[in-house]
């Protein structure tokens, strides 16, 4: 009898697990198709993230990454950081070079472009906080931007 049940709880199980299956595989590719700009700001000291969206800004103040702060993009800020992201050959991403080199003697915070495209993570070189490599200059700015205008900390 124990076996009978064993085979049944197993059976039910492996039905049960192609279902969710199914369902997560739907999800990867409606959040595949996403676009995600993260920038991420960091010292001994201090520590920024801002992960924006189609729809959401979320500002992290803290490596912990507790008590994020949203806020709402508007789709004429949207449209810019896709007409700039356009404009860069994402290829190329981590070759463009950081006009300065003070994050280096802790002058100032190292920081990160990532963009997250269609499921695929491209990361710039790192380079100083609020002084980006010219091809990414327009871009990081807008981010920025777009973080002090709709988020209130």
């Amino acid at each position: 009898m124990k076996l009978l049940i064993y085979f049944f709880s197993l059976i039910t199980l492996a039905c049960s697990s192609g279902k969710s299956l199914k369902k997560t595989n739907t999800l990867n590719k409606l959040y595949t198709s996403e676009i995600t700009f993260i920038y991420q700001a960091h010292s001994r000291g201090f520590f920024e993230e801002i992960s924006i969206n189609e729809k959401t800004v979320v500002f992290l103040k803290n490596r912990k990454r507790i008590k994020p702060v949203k806020g709402l993009v508007s789709l004429k800020d949207w449209k810019i950081c896709i007409d700039l992201l356009n404009s860069i050959d994402l290829s190329k991403i981590s070759q463009f070079t950081a006009p300065s080199n003070l994050r280096k003697t802790d002058r100032v915070p190292y920081a990160q472009l990532i963009v997250i495209k269609n499921g695929d993570t491209i990361k710039s070189n790192y380079f100083d906080h609020k002084n980006p490599p010219q091809e990414l200059k327009q871009l990081v700015n807008r981010i920025l931007s777009i973080k002090e205008n709709n988020i209130s900390i």
